[in-house]
């Protein structure tokens, strides 16, 4: 028996080392652990799939829209993108999808249906949609393991593996249902880096970095067709290759890989519809053919000169280009990115922009936003940056340059802290193994010579460590009253079935409000509401709405927002100038506990959101022929919709379809349930009667009288 028993571990044996051979020296364990934060990262991202098949937020639906629209007419469709026009939208005119919107997310959803269709699997496009970010999620594990193995070695790779799995930043726009562009264009993205950064490799041949850079820029000319901010990533391609040569790193590899990707990636982008030819000119374009001169005179360099006179030309020309490029701004040769791009670079620049700043997530970071984001992990993160200027290897330059730009932006903009997250879990990768491999190699080291309490502190410190890490990333029902884990950012129901409040419990007045609106407003109907909404409207309501979330037109979202800051017979005559027959308001307010005389408004909805449309209607005012509305007549002390003028609640549209009104008494402030007649509007629609204990949101829809 022992012999048998002895003979079968042999066989066990020989089965585990043939494995490990297959899979060409990847330690099983390192293969474990790799497996563990996949599957960890799918388990978690999933939460929300147990309240059923929906998408989060607003741009997802509009992203699914597209991708059914190509999915109605078969592989055509993929073709007749450029064409289409969805009418359902910005009425009377319609939206034109294809120079509005990057294809790629819908392109992706859109094949991989057909694809599956055609093998006979059957899945309904909603189900797909809501799940694709999962899988892109669990892929981003895959790529950012196999860029940090290659960069920084096997230890940081795991670490920042599992990091990534669990990243609060990284789950927050890549759980189910979050179907949109930044998903599928991190993995995408930093695919791109890994295949550049390895057809550059000292050691590669020509013919190599042609092949490595050919699919480096069709990985980044993904990003190019999917996501607005692919604009950090072809300027930081070129900007690398420029300071290799500065640095005076030159190899004849670079200069053909650059070309083979940057050919690649500018092909796809002037190729996109959104974008067109004219976007070659553009600044962040513009870089990247900039570089090529440079880069050839870094070859002449190499090829005929010494060392001391390659570094002079290759340095003094730096200089002259900078001032060349400098000159083609002044003179109008390049064309500047959009505002909106621009000041993530020059974040004062967003005061110009209200649309811009009404969105919470454009807003700068602070350190609070951070630390939810990144956690812990910024910490390691910090000490990592430290080994890689220590390193000093090219690869160690590209995170540097990579780190600087990255987290510049996500300080610069909240929203930017998902395209960081696998940069900070890299790095915190690096900085965490060193602290564990040195601390324990420190105490195996003293523990041989003399066990003592310095060895066993040598194990205690990295242990501490990983202790408070963990206790970050778990979730609030499980000991940590704060929500911070990225466990408790996917652990909440689609956005739509907690009509936008920020809780994890749902409430469906959005979605009654959608299913009262396709089944009672005839199909000519045309609901009017703040951009927020418009998706929504168009989406789950199926009837047409005049502004949405694509805010392609300013001057019509600012002429709906003056129609709600006007008197009821101005809004009344603006509404029906843009088509509509019914206004939508979405307000959220919370009774008092125990009795129904009264409440707070929770400032969630339109009740501070007109702050907003005070601010876009006066930007645009003048250019719409329209007076501007006197601020400061309307707004509370310091400028804040909180404690409203008693204008804005007697005279303003909105003010008056706000059914709860304010209520003063000495210095403090009630609400009560007090509706008013208002000249030209007819309230049809409420989604939850007043004073309702299970629900703060509450949708009213007003029909526009003759």
């Amino acid at each position: 028996m022992s012999a048998r028993l002895a003979a079968g571990l042999r066989s066990v044996y020989d089965v585990l080392r043939s494995i490990d051979r297959r899979v060409r020296g990847l330690a099983l364990v390192e293969l474990a652990v790799l497996a563990l934060a996949v599957s960890t990262a799918f388990m978690v991202r999933v939460l929300p799939g147990r309240w059923g098949p929906l998408l989060s937020e607003f741009d997802p639906w509009w992203h699914y829209t597209v991708a059914r629209m190509i999915i109605e007419r078969g592989w055509s469709g993929f073709f007749e993108f450029r064409n289409l026009v969805d009418t359902m939208s910005w009425y009377p005119t319609g939206l034109n999808v294809g120079s509005t919107f990057y294809p790629g997310v819908s392109f992706a959803m859109a094949f991989i249906y057909l694809v599956l269709s055609g093998l006979g699997i059957s899945i309904q496009p909603l189900e797909l949609a809501a799940a694709l970010p999962v899988f892109y999620g669990m892929v981003t594990v895959v790529v950012i393991y196999l860029f940090a193995r290659y960069l920084l070695g096997r230890g940081p790779a795991l670490a920042a593996a599992l990091l990534l799995a669990v990243s609060n930043a990284h789950i927050s726009r890549t759980h189910y249902g979050w179907f949109d562009d930044e998903a599928l264009s991190i993995p995408l993205m930093h695919a791109g880096f890994l295949l550049f950064l390895v057809a550059i490799n000292e050691r590669r041949s020509l013919k190599g970095a042609a092949i490595y850079g050919l699919l480096a820029g069709l990985s980044i000319g993904g990003v190019v067709a999917t996501w607005g901010a692919h604009r950090l990533v072809i300027v930081l391609i070129p900007v690398y290759a420029a300071l290799l040569v500065f640095l005076g790193r030159f190899r004849p590899n670079l200069l053909v890989a650059y070309l083979v990707t940057f050919a690649t990636y500018a092909f796809v982008a002037v190729n996109v519809p959104k974008l067109g030819p004219g976007y070659f000119k553009e600044l962040s374009m513009a870089v990247g053919w900039l570089v090529i001169p440079y880069l050839l005179l870094g070859l002449y360099a190499h090829r005929r000169l010494d060392e001391t006179k390659r570094l002079l030309v290759v340095r003094g020309t730096a200089i002259l280009v900078a001032v060349v490029f400098v000159v083609l701004l002044a003179l109008g040769s390049l064309g500047l990115p959009l505002l909106k791009f621009f000041s993530v670079l020059v974040p004062a620049l967003r005061g110009a922009l209200p649309i811009v700043q009404s969105v919470a997530e454009n807003q700068l970071a602070t350190w609070g936003s951070l630390f939810l984001d990144f956690g812990p992990a910024l910490s390691f993160a910090l000490l990592g940056i430290y080994l890689l200027v220590k390193r000093g290897t090219d690869e160690a330059i590209f995170l540097l340059l990579y780190a600087a730009a990255a987290l510049y932006a996500a300080g610069s903009m909240v929203r930017l802290a998902l395209p960081t997250s696998p940069l900070v879990v890299v790095l915190a990768g690096l900085g965490l193994s060193h602290l564990l491999e040195s601390s324990f190699r420190s105490a195996f080291a003293v523990q041989l010579r003399r066990p003592s309490f310095q060895g066993r502190t040598f194990v205690a410190v990295p242990l501490v460590a990983l202790l408070v890490l963990s206790l970050y990333y778990l979730p609030s029902g499980a000991g940590n009253t704060l929500q911070l884990s990225g466990i408790d950012a996917a652990n909440v129901p689609p956005t739509v079935l907690t009509s936008s409040v920020p809780t994890r419990q749902p409430l469906l007045d959005w979605v009654r409000a959608a299913e009262w609106m396709k089944y009672n407003l005839p199909p000519t109907a045309v609901v009017a509401s703040w951009w927020d909404y418009g998706n929504w409207i168009s989406r789950l309501g199926e009837r047409k709405s005049i502004v949405d979330n694509t805010t392609i037109d300013s001057k019509r979202i600012a002429l709906i927002g003056y129609a709600f800051m006007s008197p009821p017979n101005v809004s009344k005559a603006i509404f029906r100038e843009l088509g509509a027959t019914h206004v939508l308001i979405f307000i959220t307010f919370a009774p008092f506990v125990g009795g129904t005389q009264g409440g707070q408004l929770l400032y969630f909805g339109d009740e501070s959101k007109w702050y907003w449309m005070l601010k876009i209607a006066n930007q645009e005012a003048k250019n719409l022929g329209l007076q501007p509305i006197d601020e400061n007549s309307l707004l509370g002390p310091g400028g804040s919709p909180v404690n409203a003028q008693d204008k804005f609640w007697q005279q303003t549209t909105l003010g008056l379809m706000i059914p709860y009104r304010p209520v003063r008494t000495g210095t403090q402030t009630y609400f009560v349930y007090d509706p008013q007649d208002i000249p030209g509007f007819r309230l049809v629609y409420s989604s939850s009667p007043p004073y309702s204990t299970n629900t703060y949101a509450y949708v009213y829809i007003y029909e526009i009288t003759d």
